[in-house]
Order: structure tokens, then C-alpha cells, then sequence
């Protein structure tokens, strides 16, 4: 057992993947990796460290869980077997010495993701088609069917039994093919299952929770700490537990709850893994899979340890440098950060304060007598003054200073309404109409409301900007961030949920939807969507110009990256630059802009060349010109394909936009631009050629913890439904397509938010518009458990969410 003393460190990286590690097995064989980039690697431990030693390549996708069957079980498998799922929905069976598969194993519809193998040496499989097989003799002996969503983890018990989790958040014991007991406990997605040695079992679970379960489904202990999804867990002999989550760590537990230590990684952690000695592996969406050992003998050498340290500041600088702030709280004199694990103790006095480092932040907890009492996130500038600024109310998650009910119609509960002082009142109040689903007629008195809560005049312009920089007091650059609503923007931004109105997400103007009367969101079709999602809000050019320029001196400073700099002809006042910027303005508030010379094309492909951390201001300017027509051919023409190698063109910058590590403001921009690929007839014969690629590549976004990002990544897919649903769209290769956007809308509905209402609404857009396309689309909804999901959100307390799910079960 792990003493309070000991600490896991670096111990070794295993380098060879190309892409994501999604899968670890630690078996006789030594160490296997599953990856992204669709092989298995066999790592043997050395003198040195680990050796890769064979590579298995034949899945036609990604692999995304491991089994082993050991030599000698099976007669007709002497060598043993090395067992994988893919999301290509196969399992596959190979030989560990001549890395051959040797079967196949086809039955299931959809991405298999989770395997368990049993002491007689049968295989399970768990999918998102919602079922799980148990394989024999090589053929499917049973089928078990009884989760109401996507199947995603399973594991054997020692007396035989086969437990599962899924997407329906229940966790379900069987024997003999029979469902013998079902639990509940978790309040989202059960994501995955692992054996407890003398206890039971572990699950990990969306709610970013884990709870430790006895063999026959009672619950001993809930893990809380972890920010985000929580994507594997895993338990040494020795009775620690790990954890793998998307808020890039992986935790080490006591099996009581006690919280030991958290590993920060440069990316999510897809997978934990124990070895023997005690070592615990984790695979990275940074393509690395690391060892790590609480054994000095065995740490790696200090410069390692030092290397990776200086590698993991080095993501934080450039995460910070690409969001435009510091990833560092700043706290007031005579506070400090402190663990997680000091909340383990009860406070000294009434109202003692405590601020915990969580995923980079400072979060503050108050001791209320009996526990720890989350209050809100550090609000402060550098000034450092003597008092923490605490948000005083919270609302779905978030902080506001004001959270009131407002009251619409007798008999039906009040509406929450949820704002800042700094906010503009205007944009609340559209906000707040948008989401509930009710008329703009409302506005002017909503915004007199806030008026008079806040003691404010009423003399305030309609979009006026609430971007500012807390650091500067002057307007900071936010990607999708609109200075001012554009003219014209109905043109633009059509709105595929209502018929009439256009509507621009993630900028500072709130949605702009037209109604007659009192005519409300809930009387009007969702489905299917009719027209392209654009975005065409305008970010404030000074600030989009002040940054472009920041990077620009950033770059020079790098001698390798000077050849992609901006010279001072293109920065001078007037120049080139200030050019580019001034034609992306026109072709968003006017829908046309005269065309870039080939000095001001040959500007753009250079800021589109550069390094991803400095990426989102180009793909935010790219974003803008597509939207006129002659801008969008010269795009078009110079795109080139979808690859990091590819400098100079979208295509290349939007390779990189997805690439690891993920900012969110290159996934937000590299998203919306995507989305304008549909308004121009040159750019969107240009996606049409790309998009299965560029899902595959920007799926990750579905997970996101930003909000806009999740949207932004929704309203993409709605394009792709509209855009293979149209008419002679029918082919194989677009049923394929529908099929792959149809999985990647059932992982959005099943790990989003229940309060983010605009993801939300529109993956149910794009599942029912893909419903309307063909009638064998809609057996391939139910499979994904996507009508399932439809049915819980009937009843979500978002008005357009629950109409959009009610439109689609009725379909």
C-alpha cells in the first residue's frame, strides 16, 4: 500500500504512436498500447526502460479496448491470443509472436468499446449499439441486451458474473445471459469498470466521479476530485485505485476515498493501467503512453523528470498565449493554493476560507461546520487586492452576481434569469428570451428589470460590447467574440431551428430571432434543419489586430520561425495587414469585400502557416472572408488537404486547429470557419471531400469543457446532416458519413451538459434531420440509443431542447 509519503514520478515515456493512445493491457505478454492511429504496440520492459517489440496493424479504425487470452487456455489458441475492439465494430484476434490476426469477429453495428475476457476463456464485448456479445468458438454464443444507451465499459467478476456499465448511467450484473441485477448510483454515463482485488469492482462515470462497489452492487465509497469526464479506472493488488479524465490527469486513490495524488498531463488521460511492481501506466491523447513508479530506484533520470516538467510549462504558456490570459489564479496577499487533499480535514473555525487548486484554477471552499463548502472561483485582477471577489450567486454551474425569478404565466414556475453587473443588459434579456423559448416581445421589460435591480439608467445602447480585459481595462480579443452585431447578419446566419430569424452563437450580441406577435419558439419546427449554420459576428479589429501583432513579435523572437513572420511592410499603420483586416470586416457586415491582391493572400497563408498555439486570430480571420463569394474561390483554390503538412492553406490550418494539444480557441474558430465552408458553393465542394477526416480529427471537441467549442462542434454537424440529407446526396460513401456523424451526435447527447442548451438542441437538429433523410437512417438512431437520449430531454427544462427532443420521438 502507497504510504501518505510516497509519491508517484516519471518513470519512462513510450514513444511510436501517431496519434491518441486509447487502450492499455498489462498481461504476461508484457505491456500493450492501443491507438488512435488504428495499431497495437507489444512494449517489453528493459534494462533501460521499455522496448517497443511488435506492432499489430489491421483495424480499418481506431482501437479502443484490449483483452488477452493466455497461452495454453484455449486448444485451438496454443500461443494465446491478443484480443482487441476498434470502432471499426469488429474484434480481432492475433497472434502475439507473428503479429498475424487470426479472426475476425463481426455481429456488432457500431464501435466496440470495452472487451473482458473470462476465466474460460470466452470473450465479451461491449458497444455502442447498445448490446453486449459473448463470444465462443469463435461465433457470438449470447447476446445481452437490456441497457436503454450505448454500452461502454464491461468486466468480469471472479465468480463468474459479467458486469457492465452505459450511457443509461447503470451499471448491470449478468449470468448466464440473463440481467440479474441492475445499479444505480452514478448520474451520468458509466464510462468504466475495473476489478477491485478483495472488495469488488470501481466505476468511473461522466459525473466525474467514482464510486467503489462491492461484488454484489452495494456501494462502499464515492471518489470526487476530478474535473471533467472520467474515462478509465484501474486497481492494483495492493488495493490503490487510478483514474484516467479528460481534464487532463490521472489520480491515485485509496479504495476509502482518500485522494493521494493527482499526475498532470499535456492532454486527456484515455486509459490507466497497473503494472506488477506497483507502476502505473497512463495513455495520453499526446500520443505517449508514460510509466510512472513511487520507487526511486526506478525513476527516470532527473533531466527526464526535468524535461517533461519544462515540456508540461511550455503547454501552459502557450494554452495561456493562445487564450490571451495567464493559466495562474491571482490571489490576494496572505492567501495561498492549496491540494485537494487538505479538504480530507475538517476546518478550524466557522467560516475559515481555503482556496484549492483545481484544473489550474483557485477554487474557494468555506468551512460551514460540518464540511467543505464550495463558494465560487477567484475573481481578481493583478492588482492583488486585500478581499476575494466572490461571485455571490450560481446557476447552472456557473457564478453570477444575480440570479432572480421572473415570473411569465400564472401557474408555471418562474424562470431563472442569471447575469453580471458588467453585463449589458440588452444582450441578457435576448439571451434569456432565446433560451426559454419565449417572444421578444418581452425584452424592453426584462431589460427594466435588470435596470432596476442593478439601479442603472435605462440610457444604454443596445449592443454595446461587455468584452473587456480585466488586466488592460481596455477590449480584449475573444475568438467569436463580436464587437458589434453585423449588419446583414440574417443574411448570414440563417437559423435552422426556426424558419424566420437568424441567430449568431457565441457572440457578445445576442441571438437575433424574429417572431410574429406572440408567437413563441415552442409553435415553430425544428426539424430537419433547412439551411447552413454561418457564423458572422464581428470581433472588435483593434483587439484582433493588437494580438495578431503580439504573436507576430512572439515568432520574430524564434529564429526557426522567422521565415513565417510578418515583415514591416504587412505591420506598418495602413499596411497590408490592417488591409486583410478591413476586407474581413466587409465581407461580414456586407456579404461581399473586394479581392485580396496576391500580396494580402500572401499575408494571410503566412499567419496561416503559423505554429497552432498562435493559429485562432487567422482561422477567425479566414472565418469572416469566406463569407464573400470571390474571398471564398481564392480559399477554396489554395485549401489543399487536410494535413499538417500542409502550410499556407485552411486545410492545413485546420489540421493543426485539431491537433493535440487542443486549444479551445483553435477548436472554436477552426469549427466556425468550417461552418462558413458551407455559404459558398467553391469552399463546401471543398468539406464535402474532407469531412469524414475532418470529424474524425475534431471529435475530441464533443468533450469539451467550453461551452462554445461543444456548440460550435453541434453546428457543424448540423451542416454535415443537411449537406448528406439533400437530394442525389443518397450514396454509400454518404450512408457511411451519415453513419459516423450519427455516432459522433449519440457521444455529444450522452457526455453534454443537461444545461447547455444550445449543444443540446442542435445535435437533436442534426439527428432528426438525418431521420427525415431516409428511413434506414432511423434504425441506426435507435441502435446509438439516440431516441433514448430524445426521450430524456423531453422533459428538459429548456423549452426549444424539450420541443426539438418531442419532434424528433415523434418522427
Amino acid at each position: 500500500m502507497m504510504n501518505s509519503e510516497e509519491h508517484y514520478t516519471l518513470r519512462a515515456e513510450l514513444r511510436g504512436h501517431d496519434e491518441d493512445v486509447r487502450a492499455l493491457l498489462v498481461c504476461d505478454l508484457g505491456l500493450l498500447t492501443g491507438s488512435r492511429d488504428r495499431t497495437i504496440k507489444l512494449w517489453k520492459e528493459t534494462a533501460d526502460g521499455f522496448q517497443e517489440e511488435y506492432a499489430y496493424v489491421g483495424h480499418e479504425s481506431y482501437v479502443t479496448a484490449l483483452q488477452y487470452i493466455p497461452a495454453g487456455l484455449l486448444a485451438d489458441l496454443p500461443e494465446g491470443a491478443i484480443v482487441s475492439g476498434s470502432r471499426d465494430a469488429t474484434v480481432r484476434l492475433w497472434n502475439p509472436a507473428t503479429c498475424q490476426c487470426i479472426q475476425t469477429l463481426t455481429g456488432h453495428t457500431y464501435q466496440v468499446t470495452d472487451l473482458a475476457v473470462g476465466p474460460d476463456g470466452a470473450i465479451v464485448s461491449a458497444s455502442l449499439d447498445s448490446t453486449l456479445r459473448v463470444w465462443k468458438d469463435n461465433r457470438c454464443a449470447h447476446t445481452l441486451e437490456g441497457h436503454e444507451g450505448a454500452v461502454q465499459c464491461v468486466v468480469y467478476l471472479p465468480t463468474g458474473e459479467i458486469v457492465s456499465g452505459s450511457n443509461d448511467t447503470t451499471i448491470r450484473m449478468w449470468r448466464e445471459g440473463k440481467c440479474i441485477r441492475t445499479i444505480q448510483g452514478h448520474t451520468d454515463t458509466v464510462r468504466g469498470l475495473a476489478l477491485v482485488p478483495g472488495l469488488g469492482f470501481v466505476s468511473a462515470s461522466h459525473d466525474q466521479t467514482l464510486r467503489v462497489w462491492t461484488a454484489t452492487g452495494e456501494c462502499l465509497a464515492t471518489l470526487c476530485g476530478h474535473q471533467a469526464i472520467i474515462y478509465r479506472a484501474a486497481a492494483s493488488s495492493s488495493g490503490l485505485i487510478a483514474s484516467a479524465a479528460e481534464d487532463n490527469t490521472a489520480r491515485v486513490w485509496q479504495a476509502d476515498g482518500a485522494a493521494l495524488q493527482s499526475l498532470e498531463h499535456p492532454a486527456c488521460v484515455w486509459d490507466v493501467a497497473f503494472l506488477p511492481n506497483g507502476d502505473l501506466v497512463t495513455a495520453c491523447a499526446d500520443y505517449v503512453a508514460r510509466v510512472w513508479t513511487a520507487s526511486r530506484e526506478r525513476a527516470a533520470p532527473s533531466e527526464t523528470v526535468e524535461a517533461y516538467q519544462a515540456a508540461m510549462a511550455e503547454r501552459k504558456a502557450s494554452a495561456a498565449a493562445a487564450s490571451g490570459s495567464s493559466t495562474q489564479p491571482v490571489l490576494p496577499d496572505g492567501l495561498k493554493l492549496e491540494p485537494e487533499t487538505v479538504l480530507l480535514h475538517p476546518g478550524k473555525k466557522l467560516g475559515e476560507m481555503k482556496v484549492i487548486r483545481e484544473a489550474g484554477n483557485g477554487m474557494v471552499y468555506t468551512w460551514n461546520g460540518q464540511e467543505w463548502e464550495k463558494v465560487g472561483e477567484v475573481v481578481g485582477g493583478p492588482a492583488q487586492s486585500d478581499t476575494l471577489d466572490v461571485p455571490s450567486k450560481w446557476h447552472n454551474g456557473e457564478q453570477y452576481d444575480f440570479v432572480v425569478d421572473v415570473d411569465f404565466e400564472e401557474g408555471v414556475p418562474p424562470k431563472k434569469l442569471a447575469f453580471n453587473r458588467s453585463d449589458n443588459p440588452y444582450n441578457v434579456a435576448e439571451r434569456f428570451l432565446a433560451e426559454e423559448g419565449l417572444p421578444l416581445t418581452y425584452r424592453q421589460q426584462v431589460v427594466d428589470y435588470i435596470l432596476n435591480l442593478m439601479g442603472r439608467s435605462s440610457a444604454l445602447p443596445a449592443a454595446a460590447t461587455s468584452n473587456v480585459d480585466p488586466f488592460t481595462g481596455s477590449g480584449a480579443y475573444v475568438p467569436g467574440a463580436s464587437a458589434f452585431p453585423a449588419p446583414g447578419t440574417a443574411s448570414h446566419s440563417s437559423n435552422p431551428f426556426i424558419s424566420s430569424g437568424a441567430y449568431v452563437p457565441g457572440s457578445s450580441a445576442a441571438p437575433i430571432v424574429s417572431m410574429n406577435g406572440a408567437e413563441s419558439a415552442k409553435d415553430l419546427r425544428h426539424v430537419p434543419a433547412t439551411s447552413y449554420i454561418v457564423y458572422s459576428s464581428v470581433p472588435k479589429l483593434e483587439a484582433i489586430n493588437s494580438k495578431l501583432r503580439e504573436f507576430n513579435s512572439m515568432l520574430s523572437a524564434s529564429p526557426e520561425n522567422r521565415s513565417i513572420t510578418l515583415g514591416e511592410a504587412d505591420v506598418a499603420p495602413g499596411g497590408r495587414l490592417d488591409i486583410l483586416l478591413a476586407r474581413s470586416m466587409e465581407a461580414t457586415t456586407t456579404g461581399a469585400s473586394a479581392q485580396l491582391s496576391e500580396e494580402e493572400s500572401a499575408t494571410l497563408q503566412r499567419l496561416l502557416s503559423w505554429p497552432a498555439a498562435y493559429l485562432f486570430p487567422a482561422l477567425d480571420i479566414s472565418r469572416m472572408l469566406v463569407l464573400s463569394p470571390s474571398n471564398a474561390e481564392d480559399l477554396a483554390k489554395s485549401a489543399g488537404t487536410f494535413e499538417l503538412s500542409n502550410l499556407g492553406g485552411i486545410g492545413g490550418a485546420l489540421a493543426r486547429a485539431a491537433s493535440e494539444p487542443q486549444l479551445p480557441g483553435n477548436l472554436q474558430t477552426g469549427l466556425r470557419l468550417a461552418c462558413n465552408l458551407f455559404a459558398n458553393p467553391h469552399t463546401k465542394k471543398w468539406i464535402q471531400e474532407a469531412y469524414m477526416s475532418f470529424v474524425d480529427a475534431f471529435s475530441p471537441a464533443g468533450s469539451s469543457s467550453n461551452k462554445a467549442v461543444r456548440s460550435s462542434w453541434a453546428s457543424l454537424l448540423v451542416n454535415i446532416s443537411l449537406m448528406l440529407s439533400a437530394p442525389g446526396a443518397q450514396t454509400a460513401s454518404a450512408s457511411e458519413g451519415l453513419a459516423i456523424v450519427l455516432s459522433a451526435v449519440a457521444e455529444l447527447l450522452s457526455t453534454c451538459p443537461e444545461d447547455d442548451a444550445e449543444t443540446l438542441a442542435r445535435s437533436l437538429v442534426a439527428a432528426g434531420t438525418i431521420m427525415h433523410s431516409s428511413k434506414e437512417t432511423t434504425s441506426m438512431v435507435q441502435d446509438l440509443g439516440i431516441i433514448e437520449l430524445a426521450q430524456r430531454y423531453r422533459t428538459s427544462s429548456n423549452v426549444r431542447v424539450a420541443g426539438i427532443a418531442k419532434e424528433l420521438c415523434e418522427l
